[in-house]
């Protein structure tokens, strides 16, 4: 074998091996970085240590795995949109989230910006009762008597929209969860509130590992973490699967129809919870803010999401304007969805 012939043989060789090591130190890395990833996904369970034999499965946070799972071309849609809007000046702050249930794909545009709910919470105080339900299941018969001092108090409120429940008149926990979700009545809510297990409610929130409210400060939440409430329940994670599908049943009966509703054919079913805030000055008087939220359950056909969008606007505007946005970003989400390209 001649001299040319042993080199050329020696520089295969030496590549072959070099390759070969080079594959083995990039099959470890990805191997660690892989492992690293699912090491990182990590189930939340809920924080009741009343449980003897059981820790209850709430569901699972994806850590950096999450990334993976990012629809970006569903997100770029979106984040275009809310350009548009910034450029118009039509709002000031805009939040989406998006989850797929089937897939777990989502997408989100400034989902962790926080904004004050304000009537979404009745969701988190209907989720409370049917909670204690379950550790007494009389509650949802048991009569509550609307009374003048919480009429008056609602009256002098100039954020609070007067009540449709009548002064002196008894109704049951069921009719009064009803009608506040249904029609976001801010009566039901405050009776409700007035007469709840406090220490249910505060749960929730440490159950499902979102912070919540402090005392003495102003509570608010973002998109992504409110989607998680809407999350347990349609995995009945947290309430029993009867009163999973009550809640969600009641909020489908929403009176509310712009916002997300509006975005989507009339005969696709939705469950949902609107919200609507006026923000103030530090000393409460002057109103530095408008905000408009509206999330909940698109039961598109073959693929039910969960979808929450929060606005802010600078000063007094008219809620319609914010109504729009949402039903604008509603329609780019359900679109995408049903398309050949959210498949």
């Amino acid at each position: 074998m001649g001299q040319k012939v042993k080199i050329i043989i020696a520089g295969i060789v030496v590549f072959v091996i070099g390759a070969s090591l080079g594959f083995l130190v990039e099959y470890e890395y990805s191997y660690q970085q892989t492992k690293q990833l699912i090491a990182g996904i990590s189930p939340i369970r809920e924080n009741n240590f009343n449980y003897k034999y059981i820790f209850p499965l709430l569901r699972y946070d994806f850590g950096n795995a999450k990334y993976f799972l990012e629809n970006k071309t569903l997100e770029q849609k979106i984040n275009a949109y809310i350009k548009q809007q910034y450029q118009a000046k039509n709002a000031q702050s805009i939040s989406v989230y998006f989850s797929d249930f089937l897939n777990n794909q989502w997408s989100g545009v400034n989902e962790n910006v926080q904004y004050y709910p304000g009537s979404m919470m009745k969701v988190l105080i209907m989720m409370d009762y049917y909670r204690e339900e379950q550790l007494d299941p009389s509650i949802k018969q048991k009569v509550l008597v609307y009374s003048n001092d919480i009429d008056q108090t609602l009256r002098a409120s100039a954020l609070a929209t007067p009540s449709n429940l009548t002064v002196g008149k008894g109704y049951t926990v069921e009719q009064l969860v009803e009608n506040m979700i249904e029609n976001s009545d801010n009566g039901a809510e405050t009776l409700l509130l007035a007469n709840d297990n406090r220490t249910i409610l505060n749960a929730i929130y440490k159950d499902l590992n979102i912070p919540g409210p402090v005392n003495g400060k102003d509570f608010t939440i973002s998109a992504r973490d409110y989607s998680v409430f809407l999350r347990v329940l349609y995995n009945s994670t947290y309430l029993s699967e009867a009163n999973s599908e009550a809640a969600l049943s009641i909020m489908s009966q929403s009176t509310y129809k712009d916002g997300i509703y509006s975005g989507v054919p009339s005969n696709v079913a939705i469950a949902q919870k609107y919200g609507e805030s006026l923000d103030t000055d530090s000393q409460g008087k002057t109103i530095t803010g408008t905000e408009l939220h509206d999330c909940g359950i698109v039961y598109a056909r073959n693929s039910p999401y969960t979808l929450c969008i929060m606005t802010r606007a600078k000063g007094v505007v008219d809620q319609k304007q914010l109504a729009t946005i949402i039903k604008d970003i509603s329609a780019i989400v359900y679109n995408y969805v049903t398309s050949s390209g959210g498949k």
